[in-house]
């Protein structure tokens, strides 16, 4: 009875034994891994170990706005300027000639000019004509403009070899007779007194210089105040030496 016993208790045993190992062997197969692990150190020696390169993230570039460039500003250099005025002054003239003749017949002749060089050579001008006359106790006054060219042709010595030309627009005061009672009255009329010539200028400095023109009036007007060949002599003065 007692064998029997022992052989029922050593099954029981055996069975609870097995049971045990199977719930343990199925919890370790569904069971997590909840344990924290140290961190395995580097093993090699010191500088060995490779750095982590992490990737920066590169800034946009921001837009700027187109900006509209203006053309540059050119601004004339005060010397430059200057020089350019000088040497503006510096080739205009003036002068011209007068005429003085007392007596029973009174003329006196004033023509003023003012006068650029364009060229060492060649020059352009304008003036103003005023005559007085007096004659048999009458007075008269002819007044007027011209324009005039010169151009010098050749040296000759300390002088030049001129070629002259210019347009007289004059107004005219003459006198003319009544015959019914012989008195005598006064008409004006306007003239174009076209005038071509040569001439010889001496020069009496670096800029200045002494004319001297022999000229042909082409306007063969009764009252033409001029006759043929016409002589002036006049002058030019710098405005600035």
């Amino acid at each position: 009875m007692s064998a029997k016993l022992n052989t029922y208790y050593a099954k029981c045993l055996l069975a609870l034994c097995i049971f045990a190992f199977t719930g343990l062997t199925a919890m370790a197969q569904v069971e997590p891994d909840t344990v924290k692990r140290k961190p395995a150190l580097p093993t090699g020696p010191p500088g060995t170990e490779k750095p982590v390169y992490t990737p920066k993230s590169q800034p946009q570039p921001q837009t700027q706005p187109a900006v509209k460039q203006q053309p540059p500003v050119v601004q004339e250099e005060p010397e430059k300027a200057e020089k350019e005025k000088q040497e503006f002054i510096d080739k205009l003239y003036f002068g011209g000639s007068f005429g003085l003749q007392f007596g029973s017949y009174t003329n006196i002749t004033l023509l003023p000019i003012i006068g650029y060089r364009v060229t060492d050579k060649f020059s352009v001008g304008t003036g103003v004509v005023y005559h007085f006359i007096s004659d048999g106790g009458k007075s008269l006054n002819n007044y007027g403009g011209r324009g005039f060219t010169q151009m010098e042709v050749f040296d000759i010595m300390d002088g030049a070899l001129l070629a002259h030309a210019e347009v007289e627009i004059l107004s005219r005061e003459y006198l003319v007779r009544d015959n019914s009672n012989n008195s005598l009255y006064k008409l004006r009329k306007t003239m174009t007194l076209p005038m071509v010539g040569i001439g010889y200028r001496q020069r009496i400095g670096e800029k200045a210089s002494l004319d001297l023109l022999l000229l042909y009036n082409a306007n063969d007007d009764i009252v033409n105040p001029y006759s043929n060949p016409v002589i002036r002599a006049g002058v030019n003065i710098p405005f600035r030496k």
